[in-house]
């Protein structure tokens, strides 16, 4: 037998009659709000508050009233200063909601209905640029995304559910600040970003923070707040005031003080990263006591009594002037390497100056550097760099002649440091330092001194302006591609190396063959051009279009010839060819090494990177999408090989870079680092040349076949000619359709996909060239398309995206959520590719987020394809529309592509609409389309 006591707790606390107070038909539970929040009302149909009993009704309904009743029983006996006190708050009550989800009585305070919805919503607050340039503004906006819908109208229940659009919506719980949430609808200028994402991290929730194509990094390590000395004034009494605090780089030191922030926001504009990292303080008392130890140090005694206490009051010390006097001389400079220093310009009266000093230099020119005399000077002392960086490294402070000390901001020091280099008891300064190095001194003098240097980078100002260069190209070059050629010049001009960076599609090989069309064929050294496999045949291609009078040599097979190769104007080949043949690349002098998708030599250790470096060239030349991709030593090995003395070393470079920047956050150096590398760097956006474009920009990628792959399709290829030409003498044209088609099928699966037909035996190298395609439009934030003609083809794609971690969506024949799947892809920014068939994503659909298309497979019909195009090309469209073609190099495809573009009229009779059936087709079209040429 169970003892009673177990089951006493449980017991209805009132047992007394029931009393009916209203009919429960038009009972209904109505969410209001007010300045609390939101709270739950029962009223009539009109939201008018009715008094009820819970005994009266059954199931769910009774079930919240009964709550509310327990609720309200418990309210008579609290006190609420805040709150209204017959008010039931969501917030506070929220298992409330979990009990309303099997309800259908629940109204809004206007009387519609509220219905809960299925499937869970996020908090989104979208970050976008203000118009003004100067300064800089910035506006937040909060939404609600669900269901691939975006809604800035709508209200916080409790942290895990929202109101929107007569919808009850569960979201990820955001925390109990849900409440602050609206304040980040805000507009804000440049400097105060971080504070607000910072702000934002630390209050809220699972809140998705989307900027531009910036990618949020929850890092996961902590970041250690620096202690910090504030020199708050030197009273009437001329005692020292100060206090002890923390502080984090980018944001002012009152910051951390002022508020509860947990998280601090980092924002990398050169990895396009926002770092989330979580802040852990040093308890205050600690550093309290440091300083009160430094302190102690210098009260003088008097025959064991102290005198002149200090008065402490939390951490805010008054500081005697005799005691201060000492303690600045004796225990500041010990306290620099440990505490940052701010307010020091009120120590004026206690010999410390805060005077910034003046840069002086007596240089002289050498081959990419200059050096000569530098010195700093302190209110008319001049003192060497080194000696200051010496005393400032050992002590934290310059001592000067009258007794008095400097502290120098550490920024500053490190500048210097980064900058000057000691060479044989002088300082030297790389040729590419010069225009930070102007900002630190007087303009007169930065004339005087980098008059030479100075005009090559002034030229770069004025390169708009500069005379059109005379390009043999036979192709009508847009505004922007011409400018490109004048910056490859004017780096060739000035014999320095460079990085055409454009946005894909936006022609980096044309820009590239105008520059070289201005060499060749008049030059006599080669020029050596490395890429992936996949461009060798793309290059070639647009050599022959675009400029017929350069020659070409395509060194890549274990056939070719390199002496027979430098004849030619230009030699391609592949990264890998460059690495196993670099010894007799190594022994030749090229005229330019221009090193196409350079983003393979961004590890700086492998042999490919090794290798370009042991290249013989008169000038250097990348061209990339995307030159950093993940890590700053990315830019280190691209300018290794384009400038090698820009940085000195790795480890320099890593000293003085990467580590500030990566580790630290460090705006000003990177900001330096920007503004040093800026103008090597050409890299324009689509967007920032739409009116030079046109509204579509039709491109042919093409691949050469695989050994495996060209064995197979030559056999296949054969068999189906002799067997066509057997049916053909037999039965006639009319009467071997269904057999020429099924042919032409299977060459087609052949080249593109030959996975299929071979259980997955041979490869197809189109993915591979796809797949690079895909990962730079998508790394340079671009949603895509992809159109092919076989469904095996969509589960390859798939998987190569599943590899690459690139959220996508697919649709074929049989897919029966299409308008669900176009919804995602059209609303949702994390997915950013879209697998369809031809004919099922061909017409009807509009797939304005996408602004590039990919052709896998050749379409029979060229109608077809441009309906496909046109899916992305719509009205709504905000971008320019590029379009790639893939094909393979020596197969029905390219005998595909020269039907759509030379015998047009004669391929539409041959194919019908629906490509299932061959309308007509004579032997001669046979023998064009099965022939080996």
């Amino acid at each position: 037998m169970f003892e009673e006591n177990i089951f006493q707790p449980f017991k209805k606390t009132n047992t007394g009659n029931y009393k009916k107070k209203s009919s429960g038909k038009e009972v209904c539970f109505c969410l209001k709000f007010d300045e609390f929040g939101a709270y739950i009302d029962v009223t009539d149909k009109k939201t008018k508050p009715i008094d009820v009993n819970y005994l009266s009704f059954s199931g769910a309904t009774r079930n919240v009233l009964r709550s509310i009743e327990e609720i309200n029983d418990k309210n008579i006996f609290q006190i609420d200063w805040e709150k209204t006190p017959e008010n039931i708050y969501l917030a506070d009550h929220s298992y409330l909601l979990w009990q309303l989800k099997h309800c259908h009585n629940i109204i809004d305070n206007s009387g519609n209905p509220l219905s809960f919805q299925e499937g869970i919503g996020e908090i989104q607050v979208q970050v976008q640029e203000g118009s003004e340039e100067k300064p800089k503004s910035y506006e937040g906006k909060v939404g609600l995304e669900f269901q691939h819908e975006f809604f800035t109208d709508f209200q916080l229940l409790t942290d895990e559910f929202v109101t929107a659009d007569s919808q009850i919506i569960e979201i990820k719980p955001i925390g109990n600040n849900f409440l602050q949430l609206h304040y980040f609808n805000a507009t804000f200028q440049e400097p105060d970003f971080v504070k607000y994402l910072s702000l934002l991290f630390s209050f809220i929730e699972n809140c998705k923070v989307i900027y531009k194509d910036f990618k949020v990094n929850y890092s996961g390590e902590k970041i250690y707040p620096e202690p910090a000395l504030i020199f708050e004034k030197i009273d009437e009494d001329d005692a020292l005031v100060m206090r002890v605090g923390q502080t984090l780089s980018a944001i002012d030191f009152e910051f951390l003080e002022q508020y509860e922030l947990l998280n601090f926001a980092e924002i990398n504009q050169l990895e396009k990263t926002i770092y989330v990292r979580m802040i852990e303080q040093s308890p205050l008392e600690d550093l309290i006591a440091d300083i009160n130890k430094a302190l102690a140090r210098n009260i003088p005694k008097k025959k064991g009594r102290q005198l002149n206490n200090v008065i402490t009051e939390g951490n805010m010390f008054i500081v005697p002037k005799e005691i201060a006097s000492e303690f600045i001389y004796r225990e500041l400079p010990e306290l620099l390497p440990r505490f940052k220093v701010f307010g020091a310009e009120k120590l004026k009266s206690y010999k410390i100056s805060t005077h910034a000093p003046t840069l002086h230099l007596n240089l002289s020119h050498g081959i990419d550097f200059l050096e000569g005399e530098v010195s700093l000077d302190f209110n008319g002392e001049k003192i060497g760099l080194f000696d200051v960086i010496n005393q400032f490294n050992k002590k934290h402070y310059i001592s000067l002649g009258d007794g008095s000390h400097a502290l120098v901001n550490e920024q500053y020091i490190e500048k210097l440091n980064r900058l000057f280099k000691k060479k044989k008891e002088k300082a030297a300064i790389s040729f590419f330092d010069l225009p930070i190095v102007e900002e630190l001194i007087d303009e007169n003098a930065s004339k005087a001194t980098f008059q030479k240097s100075r005009e090559i980078f002034k030229g770069f100002n004025t390169l708009q302006k500069a005379r059109k260069v005379s390009s043999k190209v036979n192709a009508k070059l847009r505004p922007y591609q011409e400018q490109g050629i004048k910056w490859l010049k004017y780096l060739e001009k000035n014999q320095l190396g460079g990085c055409l960076a454009d946005d894909m599609g936006l022609g980096k090989t044309l820009q590239t063959l105008g520059l070289l069309s201005t060499i060749y064929p008049e030059e006599k050294k080669p020029s050596l051009i490395v890429m992936p496999k996949s461009l060798l045949y793309n290059w070639a291609n647009e050599v022959g279009k675009f400029c017929p009078q350069i020659s070409h040599y395509i060194f890549h097979s274990g056939a070719s010839n390199l002496e027979g190769a430098i004849k030619a104007n230009l030699i391609f080949t592949t990264y890998g060819m460059l690495r196993n043949n670099i010894q007799d690349f190594s022994e030749e002098a090229f005229h330019y090494v221009i090193l196409d998708e350079s983003q393979n030599i961004k590890n700086i250790n492998t042999q490919t990177s090794k290798a370009v470096l042991m290249l013989n060239a008169t000038h250097r030349l990348a061209l990339s999408g995307t030159p950093v991709e993940n890590n700053l030593n990315e830019l280190f090995s691209l300018f290794r090989f384009l400038l090698p003395s820009m940085f000195s070393s790795a480890e320099m470079f890593n000293r003085h870079y990467a580590t500030p920047i990566q580790k630290n956050n460090d705006v000003a150096v990177m900001t330096e680092l920007r503004k040093k590398i800026y103008p090597f760097i050409l890299r324009r956006l689509k967007k920032d040349v739409l009116k030079d474009l046109p509204d579509k920009i039709e491109q042919v990628l093409y691949v050469e076949m695989t050994p495996k792959q060209k064995l197979l399709y030559e056999q296949r290829r054969q068999y189906y000619k002799e067997a066509i030409n057997g049916q053909i003498a037999t039965k006639g044209v009319g009467n071997s359709q269904f057999f020429i088609f099924q042919a032409l099928n299977e060459l087609r699966q052949i080249a593109s996909i030959p996975e299929n037909k071979t259980e997955g035996k041979v490869s197809s190298p189109k993915l591979e060239l796809l797949l690079e395609q895909m990962l730079d439009a998508i790394s340079n934030g671009h949603k895509i398309l992809i159109f092919v003609n076989y469904l095996n083809a969509i589960e390859l794609i798939g998987e190569k995206l599943n590899e690459a971690g690139i959220d996508f969506v697919s649709m074929s024949g049989s897919t029966r959520n299409r308008q669900e799947v176009v919804e995602r892809f059209q609303t949702n920014q994390d997915c950013k590719a879209f697998i369809m068939t031809l004919k099922t994503g061909g017409t009807g659909l509009n797939l304005t987020a996408a602004d590039t298309v990919f052709i896998f497979d050749p379409w029979w019909n060229v109608a077809a394809e441009n309906q496909a195009i046109d899916r992305a090309h719509r009205i709504g469209q905000e971008n320019k529309v590029l379009s790639y073609k893939l094909i393979t190099k020596d197969s029905i495809e390219e005998k595909i592509l020269l039907l759509q573009e030379k015998k047009k009229e004669m391929f539409e009779n041959i194919i019908s609409a629906d490509s299932t059936s061959v309308k007509s087709l004579s032997e001669e079209d046979i023998n064009y389309i099965l022939g080996s040429k």
